[in-house]
């Protein structure tokens, strides 16, 4: 449903409640929206986010707590700034680079990202994570869901990193945020790595102090494991465009490459990378590889200055290297302007 001039006030508070939703991070509530609109109640405010939600512009993270913006929400938020006549480009520019720094999860950026890429370019792609262990650490929250779950929200120096972990149905809201502020208290400015490699010693010394949610801090190392592993995603979004104006012989090679991408490992030796630059491998270059007749263009994610993933195209020999290279060269370094990453 679209807000209309009749529903200024339902505008407004969309506009204020996302800005600072973005700034902040934190769960829209009507008593930090009182500070906003000083001429209007708190049950008049409590009614129009009611609404709000029912109209799809908000969500409830669980039953008692606050709300987040859904996508309509961030919509009308950027359709507004970029029907002001006040606001210039490098304004748009720099709203547009805090949504994805603080609303958008790292992983799910560069996830749509290499989807994109694969889309405009027509060649699978492969993003390769291999450096998250490295990034630091500068807010940690734990935030219950309605399902006996919770959302374990890790902000980093190169953005949010996300994922659910188990709660247990002893655990209460208190728990949660006593958890999250021990947590951050003790490893803001420390490495994701740092964090799992000390977690034990710093819980053990706490003792009692942590007593009640000892399991709670558990469950988010084993999360922040799994998160720093070594994970290959693929994302192929014109799969038979891939054979568009192939001769037989590079059909064949083709199809090495469909091949070549179901074997994780080996994907990863070829792609993962290290240094500064753009890569480029064909299949014959490597003695093990699967590729065959294939060819793998590869580009390093580095965030502020910390390398944590691999970008790579991968597609037949013949093909068309400049727009290939372009393309990925200007994903690699949107991702760079977007989170003010070092060359």
């Amino acid at each position: 449903m679209k807000i209309d001039e009749k529903n200024k006030r339902k505008h407004d508070i969309i506009l204020v409640a996302v800005d600072d939703f973005i700034k902040t991070a934190q769960p829209i509530t009507s008593g930090s929206l009182n500070e906003h609109f000083t001429d209007i109640s708190s049950a008049t405010i409590r009614n129009e986010l009611n609404a709000l939600e029912s109209m799809g512009y908000f969500r409830q993270l669980h039953t008692s707590g606050g709300r987040v913006p859904t996508s309509l929400a961030y919509k009308e938020y950027v359709n507004s700034l970029l029907e002001s006549d006040k606001l210039d480009y490098n304004s748009i520019k720099k709203v547009l680079s805090t949504y994805e720094d603080r609303s958008v999860s790292l992983i799910s950026t560069l996830t749509t990202l290499a989807k994109r890429l694969s889309k405009v370019t027509s060649c699978p792609t492969v993003l390769v994570q291999h450096g998250l262990q490295n990034l630091t650490i500068t807010n940690i929250q734990i935030i219950p869901l309605i399902q006996k779950d919770a959302l374990l929200l890790v902000e980093t120096n190169a953005g949010i990193i996300d994922d659910n972990i188990s709660l247990d149905p002893n655990i209460d809201r208190s728990a949660c945020v006593e958890a999250s502020d021990y947590l951050t208290k003790h490893f803001k400015d420390k490495t994701i790595e740092y964090m799992i490699e000390n977690i034990n010693d710093v819980c053990l010394k706490a003792g009692a102090q942590i007593i009640q949610f000892r399991d709670l801090i558990d469950s988010v190392a084993d999360a922040l494991i799994n998160v720093i592993q070594t994970k290959c995603d693929v994302a192929n979004e014109n799969p038979t465009k891939l054979l568009e104006g192939l001769n037989k012989n590079e059909i064949d090679d083709a199809k090495s490459v469909f091949e070549f991408l179901e074997d994780a490992d080996n994907v990863i030796d070829v792609v993962k990378t290290d240094n500064n630059d753009l890569n480029f491998t064909i299949g014959e270059d490597k003695e093990q590889s699967k590729l065959k007749g294939g060819m793998v263009m590869s580009a390093p994610i580095v965030i502020n200055g910390v390398p944590i993933a691999s970008l790579a195209l991968v597609g037949p020999k013949r093909i068309d290297y400049a727009n290939v290279a372009a393309a990925l060269k200007f994903i690699v370094n949107q991702i760079d302007n977007i989170k003010g990453g070092d060359k």
